[in-house]
């Protein structure tokens, strides 16, 4: 059942930093390397838990159903069914539900659900996103709002829907913002301030500068691969912007991703018939689900790069 939701685009950030994400939060422990985890999709264990929240008992409390979590959880529930209506899916979902959530959330939650693969139908009839045009993006949030509101009373709009919308409308705002070729440089900074100060919590604030981090991080890796920098370049350049430590996590992760490359390239040559035992040899059983994905992600690069001009 596909559906045409305008994605927050904080999701892409999280993905193209995804190598470099660890280190700022002062990770102990480095996470797969960047090549492949950016090909994966989400897990049930990246996933929200909100399957044992007990309900707060405190009638001012935000109603502890009603969170972009449980939509998580509706589309973990979704995932993979073979229903050919929504009869059919229902029965699925009803006999599936209490793996996901407490007994005491089943009925009001079986209603959300039902509504929500509704709404899921209904956006299909919305024109595809184009990250291109803002005011066509404004439309499309415009119309989702709509939509939404035929399904969902204003308290669960608000629960369910409301950060992701604000995070929506910061984006297409800062679209706008980018492409406007009235503005100066330093007109384009504050109106950006600004908006960032009208649609994000102080949390999404914090999150978009980490991710601007992990970009710029991004950036300078790039720069220094293109150059040939040795490690103590890479080191002292790194050192100098974001501190020793963060220099040392990030020298470790290249150790780590040079090691990935390495078996990597020994796997790719080798024939169909070493494969097997080099898998065996090379890589762990959890590296092993991702090696396919990895493969395919490195023909694609090195296509791109066979059709650049120099």
């Amino acid at each position: 059942m596909p559906r045409k939701l305008l994605l927050p685009l904080a999701a892409a950030a999280a993905v193209l930093a995804a190598g470099t994400a660890w280190w700022l939060a002062g990770g102990e422990e480095a996470p797969a390397p960047a090549v492949v985890s950016a090909a994966l999709p989400a897990t049930s264990s990246d996933l929200p838990d909100v399957s044992r929240s007990a309900p707060d008992a405190s009638p001012h409390a935000p109603d502890p159903l009603l969170t972009p979590a449980l939509l998580r959880t509706f589309e973990q529930m979704l995932d993979g069914s073979q229903a050919r209506d929504k009869e059919g899916l229902m029965a699925e979902m009803r006999a599936r539900i209490d793996r996901y959530l407490p007994p005491e959330w089943r009925v009001r939650a079986l209603g959300l659900l039902e509504r929500y693969i509704d709404y899921r139908n209904a956006l299909e009839a919305l024109p595809a996103a184009n990250i291109g045009d803002p005011a066509g993006l404004r439309r499309i949030l415009d119309a989702r709002a709509g939509i939404r509101s035929r399904y969902f009373a204003p308290e669960e709009v608000e629960g369910l829907f409301a950060a992701d919308e604000k995070f929506d409308r910061f984006s297409v705002e800062k679209l706008e913002i980018e492409r406007n070729g009235s503005l100066t440089a330093e007109q384009k900074r504050q109106a950006l301030a600004k908006t960032e100060e009208t649609w994000l919590t102080p949390e999404q604030r914090a999150d978009r500068v980490a991710s601007v981090a992990q970009l710029a991080v991004g950036e300078q890796t790039a720069a220094l691969e293109a150059r040939g920098a040795s490690p103590q370049e890479r080191f002292e350049e790194r050192s100098k912007q974001y501190g020793y430590e963060a220099a040392q996590r990030l020298a470790t992760l290249d150790r780590q991703e040079q090691d990935w490359q390495s078996r990597l390239s020994r796997y790719a040559a080798a024939d169909e018939a070493a494969r097997a035992q080099l898998q065996a040899e090379l890589f762990t059983p959890q590296e092993a689900l991702r090696l396919q994905a990895a493969l395919e992600m490195r023909a694609a690069e090195q296509k791109k790069k066979a059709a650049t001009p120099p």
